[in-house]
């Protein structure tokens, strides 16, 4: 009789043993199928986050570029809009002083009749190029309010200070003359001004009503001047002590 009990554990250990290579050839496989998946996922999520980050780029151009005014390259109405609202509620909570300006260049149809609308356009773009140039804090903001006016926000700003700052641009246009259609011109702005420490009821409406006011007053007196609202004499535009006035 044939004594099979070897056989059968010689089998077993054979049968171990093959199903020991193909099991170990498995987890092999599934290992690098596993990193093959990892690395894919890693390439992947690369790529999602270049594409993420390029939309966020994307949309932070899109959103400067709704702000911006197509023609001067300054700030629009639009963001005007917001962002005097925005200075409105601060100045309130932080019970600080709030002033616009509003400039108007003068005669500013003669110089389309005269030299074309191509020099109206150059005009528009020298003159916020020059109001620029005169301011010195970055919390102050130029916009194109429309057609040839513009507004500017001044943040912790009196009367005062305003006018004062009113009548330095007012001073620099007048001093100054611009190429326009390969001639120099002579510009001049009128301007009006307004501050004041906002009150609970107090919106964009009052400031610009005010400082419209002044405007309507600096172009009625025959243009190339500043006045505010309230008036006040050009000698109280000296720095004085204990108010706001950092222009």
């Amino acid at each position: 009789m044939v004594d099979w009990l070897p056989y059968f554990f010689a089998g077993l250990l054979v049968g171990a043993a093959l199903a020991g290579i193909v099991g170990y050839k498995m987890l092999v496989r599934w290992q690098h199928a596993a990193s093959d998946m990892e690395t894919q996922l890693r390439s992947h999520s690369f790529e999602l986050q270049v594409t993420l980050d390029e939309l966020a780029e994307k949309n932070q151009q899109l959103e400067k570029q709704s702000q911006r005014d197509a023609l001067s390259g300054i700030y629009n109405r639009a963001y005007f809009d917001r962002q005097m609202s925005a200075e409105v509620k601060r100045s309130r909570r932080e019970q600080r002083s709030l002033a616009i300006i509003l400039f108007d260049i003068d005669h500013f149809k003669k110089i389309n009749d005269t030299y074309g609308h191509l020099a109206g356009d150059q005009a528009i773009k020298q003159v916020s190029a020059a109001i620029l140039q005169q301011l010195k804090r970055p919390g102050d903001k130029l916009c194109r309010y429309g057609g040839e006016e513009f507004a500017l926000i001044l943040p912790n700003t009196t009367l005062a200070g305003a006018r004062q700052l009113a009548e330095q641009i007012r001073q620099y246009m007048a001093d100054n003359k611009l190429l326009l259609a390969e001639q120099h011109v002579s510009l001049t702005l009128s301007a009006g001004c307004y501050a004041a420490i906002p009150q609970p009821a107090t919106n964009n409406d009052e400031y610009i009503a005010f400082a419209d006011t002044a405007l309507y007053r600096a172009k009625s007196a025959g243009r190339n001047q500043v006045q505010s609202y309230p008036p006040m004499a050009a000698s109280d535009c000296l720095d004085i002590p204990g108010e706001v006035n950092e222009h």
